[in-house]
């Protein structure tokens, strides 16, 4: 008989995490089936983001809540594993990352609100928020499976993690280039603060986040 190699590394970090992503879409899919099915259709149609920006606090909805979840561990997987390909820190603790993005976006969400309501553009804002977060709890559905493969294969990491990182750059690029063209029409009507948004928010915090990681690195 022919020996078997098995795979000896200690993954019950990723395992759990990656569990609890798929326990949450689950969750999402069993509580509200007819709003699952609409918002997989997301990349051909907007039916999901017309019927469901009406609501109130759209981003704070429990569908989009149980949505997030995946996303947050499947980034703070990608961000884990990009810093050890390229060496940008002797050691990285998942625990550790997951604790620190929540932190950031937590912190960066309350400042676009207070930001929002000083400007009078609260209405753009959410709308604006709402879509940002569903086109990216939709990346990282779609990042699941590729981040799976990766994590229990045996073949060669550094394509797969290239390719992941690519997809992950791509679809986080496409997704923010349909939040745009979604509100072109209210980008317009703000144009000014909207500029001021997209430059103290969204650009500051990850120039900060390369600096920190990269540029101070060397």
């Amino acid at each position: 008989m022919n020996e078997i190699l098995r795979n000896t590394h200690y993954l019950t970090a990723e395992t759990l995490m990656l569990l609890v992503s798929l326990i949450c879409i689950t969750l999402a899919k069993v509580m509200d089936e007819q709003r699952f099915q609409s918002y997989l259709a997301l990349l051909f149609n907007y039916r999901y983001l017309k019927v469901y920006s009406k609501e109130k606090n759209q981003t704070q909805h429990w569908f989009n809540v149980l949505l997030f979840i995946p996303q947050l561990i499947t980034f703070s997987l990608i961000i884990k594993e990009a810093i050890g390909y390229f060496q940008l820190a002797t050691g990285s603790n998942i625990l550790v990352i997951i604790s620190f993005l929540t932190l950031f976006i937590l912190f960066k969400y309350y400042l676009e609100k207070i930001i929002s309501t000083i400007f009078d553009i609260t209405e753009f804002t959410e709308s604006f928020q709402f879509h940002k977060l569903t086109y990216r709890n939709y990346s990282a559905m779609l990042l699941i499976p590729f981040l799976t493969y990766y994590t229990f294969s045996n073949l060669p990491k550094n394509i797969l993690i290239i390719t992941i990182l690519g997809l992950f750059i791509s679809l986080n690029v496409i997704s923010l280039v349909l939040t745009l063209t979604n509100h072109q029409k209210s980008i317009s009507r703000h144009l000014f603060y909207f500029i001021l948004y997209l430059c103290a928010l969204e650009i500051a915090p990850y120039l900060m986040l390369i600096n920190l990681l990269i540029l101070d690195k060397a």
